[in-house]
């Protein structure tokens, strides 16, 4: 069993002038002397007989070994022996709980590193083969458009693209009954002309079903000037 060491903070208890005490009379007649002095250091100032009884103990060993003959110097040698032996142990056992610590760390960061990397290679291989795909569809979609004389059928587009800019794609015309609405259709595309009034005219693209724009012409009251509100 290791050996306890014994206090070694003692102080004595101070305190300011003389002591103060109070009366306290008892239900028997006689009284008590209560003591009300301030003191400091009075926590470390008693000596209990626990602490007079492990000195005596003590003592009383090391009395009775010189008296049997011991060699003290080689008893304290042997306990000290014992005493150090138990403390690298205990040192050892924490520097191998620590290293085992360390090793779990250092495994737990290295399994999360490479799962990191493992996700960013996913996420980058997802990507390329999305791109790649992409392209792919973009690379037949256009080779089928300009075929092997590339430049010709770069031509034609752009010829075609010319004729619908002037205005002179052709396109299905329809009027209403009473003449007021005209109705342009050409591709998915629809055109619906309105003459709201003697000075204004409504045009509305619409994409399929889907309306796209729409155009408000209006004319100035002098006919001079022509004013277009797209929305």
């Amino acid at each position: 069993m290791a050996w306890e060491l014994l206090p070694v903070n003692y102080t004595d208890a101070v305190w300011s002038g003389l002591k103060r005490y109070n009366t306290v009379n008892n239900d028997d007649g006689t009284v008590s002397f209560q003591d009300v002095t301030v003191y400091s250091g009075k926590e470390t100032s008693f000596f209990g007989a626990k602490d007079a009884n492990r000195m005596n103990e003590a003592l009383n060993t090391l009395m009775s070994m010189v008296e049997s003959g011991t060699d003290l110097y080689t008893a304290f040698q042997n306990y000290f022996n014992t005493q150090k032996g138990l403390f690298e142990d205990t040192a050892n056992a924490t520097q191998a709980g620590f290293n085992e610590y360390v090793e779990g760390l250092k495994a737990e960061g290295d399994a999360t590193i490479e799962t990191i990397k493992t996700d960013y290679r996913n996420e980058i291989t997802a990507f390329e083969n999305n791109q790649e795909a992409l392209f792919n569809t973009w690379f037949e979609f256009i080779k089928g458009q300009l075929g092997e004389d590339v430049a010709g059928n770069l031509q034609n587009q752009i010829d075609v693209l010319d004729t619908k800019t002037d205005g002179f794609e052709a396109r299905e015309t329809v009027f209403s009954q009473d003449g007021n609405t005209i109705t342009e259709t050409y591709g998915t595309k629809r055109v619906e002309t309105e003459f709201v009034s003697e000075r204004q005219i409504v045009q509305k693209l619409y994409e399929g079903e889907v309306l796209a724009l729409t155009k408000t012409v209006t004319f100035s009251a002098d006919g001079l000037s022509i004013s277009e509100e797209v929305k």
